[in-house]
């Protein structure tokens, strides 16, 4: 398996609130503040998708899919953000 496939398999199977949640974060209906920018408004969705999970911030204009959302937390790259954690 490719890099591109398995980064497709990760972005139509993982859900987006599963992510934030390993980070701590309880959004309220599909809300919550952006970790990205000084946010107080709760300003960050989240979109669930029948096979694609993501977000987007109407504050800063950062979103994506649960693939960019670890890479922006971690600023780290894209291979390192598909390696999953132990």
């Amino acid at each position: 398996m490719d890099v591109k496939s398995a980064a497709q398999i990760i972005r139509d199977t993982v859900d987006i609130e599963t992510i934030v949640g390993l980070y701590g974060y309880q959004p309220k209906h599909g809300f919550m503040v952006c970790p990205f920018h000084g946010d107080s408004n709760a300003s960050l969705k989240l979109y669930k998708g029948r096979n694609h999970s993501g977000w987007h911030c109407f504050g800063c204009g950062r979103g994506g899919s649960v693939i960019d959302f670890v890479k922006e937390h971690e600023q780290c790259d894209f291979r390192t953000a598909t390696k999953a954690k132990s």
